[in-house]
């Protein structure tokens, strides 16, 4: 008998954890359909693509962005809950020396990273990573720049965007 209530309690445990999962991603299909959405009446002609996680990385959503000579990641992580994720997240830009805390964007907001170029913030129980890749030395413009301009454009329009996604991923989460 005892055997038998052991199964069972396992099996329930089993059936609604999955359904956590399901739920999660669920949530996640649901907040990727909204973002592709948003981010392509706002800014037409991005191409999106999405990435598989890494293994052991369930429950996490990837997307990839691109537009000629510019690329932008952002990466969704929800967790049990909005304490969580803000745990987590101050646990991660603990050890950050270049952050710089970002007012207005989501529930706690930072730039970290090459230029600050790089936005990580919560909203609600989910934490989003958004990384950008500008390449300036392609354009026209930028042959008549030095090297150091080069790199302060570089790190401004990858901190443009950034931030420009980001603000939509929390419009995106705040959708109904």
């Amino acid at each position: 008998m005892k055997s038998r209530i052991f199964v069972v309690l396992v099996l329930s445990g089993l059936f609604l954890s999955q359904g956590a999962a399901a739920q999660d991603e669920s949530e996640l299909n649901t907040l990727d359909d909204k973002f592709r959405h948003l981010v392509a009446t706002k800014m037409p002609g991005w191409k999106h693509k999405r990435v598989a996680p890494m293994m052991h990385s369930a429950n996490v959503r990837i997307q990839v962005w691109s537009f000629p000579n510019r690329a932008v990641k952002i990466s969704i992580v929800p967790y049990k809950s909005a304490q969580e994720a803000g745990e987590v997240l101050r646990g991660f830009i603990k050890y950050e020396s270049q952050k710089e805390e970002l007012k207005g964007l989501g529930d706690e907001a930072y730039g970290w990273g090459y230029g600050r170029s790089n936005v990580v913030f919560t909203r609600g129980k989910s934490i989003v990573y958004v990384s950008t890749y500008a390449e300036v030395d392609s354009e026209p413009e930028a042959r008549s720049l030095s090297q150091a301009e080069k790199g302060e454009r570089e790190k401004s329009e990858m901190r443009r965007l950034s931030r420009e996604f980001a603000k939509h991923m929390v419009s995106a989460i705040d959708l109904p």
